[in-house]
């Protein structure tokens, strides 16, 4: 028999330990590719979240608060699933909490930039409520209907988009008697 086939007590040891070592702290090989665009993915929502929220209160303080409150709890849900994705792609519990807390930042960067383009006039804050709006739009259309429409019966989908277009038409009545 080869002396490759029989490993010794010590060498069960060692395969043993390095078994465990590895299901603890991955290596960033072993980290999944879904975790590297999650990551950048959070951050870039993360800046636009932030965009809207320094330009909604250079629109006025009650715009600010609304805005604010409404992205705190769209984003508590959504940094939740943000860390089960880097968990299940091979991050440690510790490091995907830091991580979240990294591309929180991004918000902060956003609410930078869109409190600093009120110094360049009403033009441009003009355009980064509706950037940000759109993009928001386009995440929904884009991502979440598509899931919505998965496994669902035609009555059930016809349900589900005429509730967005009621939501969009009620935004669309807020925005006139505002």
């Amino acid at each position: 028999a080869d002396s490759k086939d029989k490993a010794g007590p010590k060498d069960k040891a060692a395969i043993k330990k390095e078994a465990c070592t590895t299901a603890t702290a991955p290596a960033s090989s072993d980290i999944k590719v879904a975790g590297y665009l999650n990551l950048a993915a959070d951050c870039a929502h993360n800046f636009t979240d932030g965009l809207a929220i320094g330009a909604s209160y250079l629109a006025g303080h009650g715009v600010g608060v609304v805005t604010t409150l409404t992205i705190l709890f769209h984003e508590l849900p959504h940094e939740v699933g943000d860390f089960a994705i880097l968990v299940q792609s091979g991050y440690p519990k510790r490091k995907a909490i830091l991580l979240q807390l990294v591309t929180a930042l991004g918000a902060l960067a956003g609410t930078l930039c869109g409190l600093l383009a009120g110094s360049g006039g009403v033009a441009a804050t003009a355009w980064i409520l509706p950037f940000t709006a759109g993009g928001f739009i386009y995440i929904a259309t884009v991502s979440v209907i598509p899931v919505l429409l998965e496994n669902s019966s035609p009555g059930q989908s016809i349900l589900e988009i005429l509730a967005m277009f009621a939501g969009i038409g009620m935004m669309v009545v807020v925005a006139f008697v505002e």
